[in-house]
């Protein structure tokens, strides 16, 4: 698959207009009958503002109380494009209408945007209320906004400019793709509870992985690996789980690192029905990133679905390779892979 790249590099504005948009707000769009979410955070800066949109830089214009919000994402045919969000602000809450910039596979018709101003709150312990996440689970159309840069450090930045997707990518040959991508793919997995853990095995790559729900700790012979160490714990009924004990890897579709020393927070919430699932990813990274990265996903419970085999054949990435004698150079990048 060709990736179509386009870099979006304005990161701050001049600042025109006296509306008050520092704080953290919960940016939402519906296009049709989906509605993309994500948090905007939006600070002032010395000659503007700088914005991050799920860790990722985005532009903020503002003049009076009209505000433009600009946001690069990624279509799942590889496209690269914009989201154009203009509206006007008021206490706490700013609305209007967007539209999507720049080629994409998957058209947007545009439609109404929203943000509300996150209240600051304090965060309090909430008593375990354990909820039943068993079952099958297939992914729905209320995607995030698969936001495309992410405010990178310097050594992150270093990674990436030499990072082709094409040849570097592990599930192009088979390899693991590892956390957090696995996570927000949309293939289906199962969630089956034991006394003192939940295995979750997902379709794709046909993947089995283990959340410890009594703390228990890697021993010393385990290896690091892609899926890491996960334990879990339940903060009211939000089942939180935290990864470590991981290998490098990639964070998505880009090929951003992550470092073995990353850890990876997921949150789980079930919606009133118990039949609706979705999923806050967060990677905790500072080697290579400056705001921690976030992604989202929800999926329906459908105990219905079939859990398929997943056939994968490297020979399809290898033999193009070597007929069209790219071998050496990929032998070359070995760095590059894991």
């Amino acid at each position: 698959m060709r990736h179509f790249i386009v870099f979006l590099v304005m990161l701050v504005v001049p600042l025109i207009g006296s509306a008050d948009v520092e704080g953290i707000w919960t940016l939402s769009v519906t296009d049709g009958d989906r509605t993309l979410r994500g948090t905007l955070e939006i600070e002032k800066s010395q000659d503007g503002f700088n914005a991050f949109l799920e860790g990722g830089p985005a532009t903020v214009e503002l003049e009076g109380d009209t505000i433009t919000i600009v946001a690069d994402s990624r279509d799942i045919r590889g496209f690269i494009f914009n989201r154009r969000m203009t509206g006007q602000i008021g206490d706490n809450h700013m609305s209007g209408t967007y539209l999507q910039e720049g080629e994409a596979a998957q058209k947007e018709d545009g439609g109404p945007w929203q943000a509300i101003r996150q209240a600051d709150v304090l965060t309090e312990i909430k008593e375990a209320t354990p909820v039943d996440l068993s079952g099958t689970w297939t992914a729905t159309q209320e995607l995030d906004f698969r936001k495309y840069t992410m405010a990178l450090t310097t050594a992150g930045e270093q990674w990436l400019e030499s990072y082709l997707p094409y040849y570097d990518q592990p599930d192009v040959r088979c390899n693991s793709i590892g956390l957090p991508a696995l996570t927000t793919y949309s293939f289906p997995f199962e969630i089956i509870k034991s006394e003192n853990r939940f295995t979750i095995i997902y379709e794709y790559q046909s993947r089995v992985r283990r959340i410890w729900m009594d703390g228990s700790q890697p021993n010393e012979f385990m290896p690091a690996s892609r899926m890491g160490h996960s334990n879990g714990r339940w903060e009211g009924s939000t089942l939180v789980i935290e990864t470590t004990n991981l290998e490098k890897t990639v964070r998505d579709f880009r090929g951003e690192l992550i470092s073995e020393n990353a850890q990876i927070i997921e949150r789980y919430d079930l919606d009133a029905s118990g039949n609706t699932l979705t999923l806050v990813v967060t990677v905790h990274d500072p080697e290579n990133y400056s705001r921690p990265p976030v992604r989202r996903r929800q999926w329906v419970r459908d105990d219905s679905a079939d859990i398929f085999p997943y056939n994968c054949d490297p020979d399809s990435f290898y033999i193009p390779m070597y007929e069209d004698g790219e071998m050496p150079m990929y032998i070359e990048r070995t760095d590059k892979r894991f």
